[in-house]
């Protein structure tokens, strides 16, 4: 008589399991309530033009960012939290993604509920989870290549190679930063013999067939515009010559305590440095590709500051696995060194996070302007009024500028969306060839932020140039910043880019020096 089958066993939910899935439901609330009333910032706009109309790629970042901010605002409209539903959606599956690869690296149910929270703490990804930059798109693949890399390395699950593409394609044509997982990957692969026979295998070179076709969009674009955006973000990669490096790299790493905040920064750290030590000691290849993958990418841009400015959030990736090796790692220790840190570290990111939440919705905090990251959300509605005023004023003026900032919050805060046509090295996306020609003979209106006033170079450019009015932007009612508007008459050409490319084609012949008389420039002040 066969045996009784055996009743499947109950697996119990641990109290970390539980208070961290509660606690990603509210936070995931918290967003949704933040990403509406937070002002949209000058790049989130500037990425909405882009879907206006949507292309293979662009100029600054390929082009996912923009597939998903047509997704959002195709449910909720032209609003902020259409534009920043997708980042909200990527931050619980990006979170569920570490969750769970964390858990499959170190065996370890704590440390994956563990990781998961410590990711969310960190005001790096809070804040990049209602915000939509191209980081957003970038973190959730970056997360899913190292899922599935765990999957094949730690269970064996080879069909998870073909994840590993999909996921390095469209991180590809998310953000340029995803290159930086690739040497690690490979190190790691190379260094251990058990993967090693994956560089002969036909899955593998499958799986790099399929990154490679995913990047397609991008290659074209760049194909098309003579490699306009490779050149730009190979320029950042190699720039040289900055004569006084250390107050950069002072700046950088500020910064990283600020955006990690600073226990779960020293814990990363830590993190990094056990994966890779403990990972080749005890020959666990799962653990040493976690250090392989971060940091080594936080070594290159702290080296990178040396030469050029480096955004805190550049080595935002590099916090995934870093994370994943903290939690992991410490988990994993006999000794309670230390174990008071390890738990407030988490509070105190969150708290952090809480406080940017409720500044970014509000405004309410006295901080000071010029210590307030946040004030350049605010006032772009108050240009964007006296903007109108000034073409109810001058009917048929057209809009432009000499820097992106103002283009994309400008023309979203217009009810018709007019493009602001921008100085430059290359022909937006957001307006066409034709749009660039027929501006010969009309009448423009000049944006400019008064700091950085650019009218002194457009009289060669127009007929008459007539500053008009300054605008003051406020941020919880103080003066956050300054613009100026002039009036630019009987514009000749030679301003614009109207061809394709990087210094593609001008819309007329520069300017020609010579002892000719200037352009009559009126003279007063603007007007308050």
């Amino acid at each position: 008589m066969p045996a009784p089958a055996a009743a499947p066993r109950h697996i119990p939910v641990l109290a970390i399991e539980t208070a961290t899935l509660a606690g990603l439901i509210a936070l995931t609330a918290l967003r949704l309530l933040v990403a509406g009333p937070a002002p949209l910032s000058a790049d989130e706009a500037y990425y909405w033009q882009w879907t206006r109309p949507l292309k293979l790629s662009y100029y600054d970042h390929p082009a996912m960012v923009a597939y998903w901010i047509r997704g959002g605002i195709a449910f909720l409209g032209d609003s902020p939290l259409g534009i920043r539903l997708p980042t909200v959606i990527a931050s619980v599956v990006t979170t569920l993604l570490v969750w769970d690869a964390t858990r499959v690296a170190f065996a370890s149910r704590r440390a994956g509920a563990l990781a998961a929270l410590w990711l969310n703490a960190t005001l790096l990804f809070g804040a990049g989870a209602v915000i939509m930059t191209p980081d957003a798109p970038l973190l959730l693949f970056w997360s899913l290549a190292l899922w599935a890399l765990i999957r094949i390395i730690a269970r064996g699950n080879d069909r998870a190679i073909f994840l590993v593409g999909l996921a390095l394609g469209l991180g590809a044509i998310s953000k340029y930063t995803i290159a930086l997982i690739l040497p690690g990957i490979a190190v790691t692969f190379l260094l251990f013999p058990a993967l090693r026979p994956w560089g002969r295998r036909r899955d593998g070179w499958m799986a790099a067939a399929l990154a490679m076709g995913c990047t397609t969009p991008l290659l074209l674009w760049n194909a098309l515009n003579h490699g306009a955006s490779f050149a730009k973000q190979l320029g950042h990669a190699f720039d040289s010559g900055r004569p006084d490096p250390l107050p950069n790299l002072a700046q950088f790493l500020g910064a990283e305590t600020g955006l990690v905040t600073p226990l779960i920064l020293l814990f990363c750290l830590w993190g990094m440095g056990w994966a890779l030590f403990e990972g080749w000691r005890r020959r666990r290849p799962e653990w040493f590709l976690l250090g392989a993958t971060s940091a080594p990418i936080l070594i290159y841009f702290a080296w990178h500051t040396q030469s050029g400015v480096v955004q805190a959030h550049w080595a935002g990736p590099a916090y995934i696995a870093a994370v994943m090796a903290a939690t992991g790692g410490w988990t994993s220790r006999d000794r309670a060194r230390g174990a008071a840190l390890f738990r407030w570290a988490p509070a105190l990111g969150l708290a952090m996070t809480g406080i940017v939440y409720f500044q970014a919705a509000t405004a309410w905090l006295p901080i000071p302007v010029k210590a307030d990251a946040l004030k350049r959300l605010g006032g772009w509605d108050e240009l964007a009024a006296a903007v109108e005023m000034e073409r109810t004023a001058h009917p048929g003026v057209f809009l432009f500028t000499q820097k992106h900032e103002p283009t994309g919050p400008v023309s979203f805060h217009l009810p018709d969306h007019p493009p602001v046509f921008l100085e430059g090295h290359i022909r937006p996306s957001y307006y066409t060839e034709a749009e660039v020609m027929a501006l010969k003979g009309l009448t423009g209106l000049f944006i400019t932020r008064s700091r950085d006033d650019g009218s002194a170079d457009l009289p060669p450019f127009f007929d008459r140039i007539t500053p008009l009015r300054s605008v003051d932007m406020h941020w919880g009612g103080r003066i956050a910043d300054q613009y100026t508007l002039y009036l630019a008459e009987g514009y000749r050409g030679g301003l614009f880019v109207a061809g394709d490319g990087y210094d593609g084609t001008m819309d007329g012949p520069a300017p020609k020096s010579s002892d000719e008389p200037a352009p009559a420039t009126d003279s007063p002040s603007p007007a308050p």
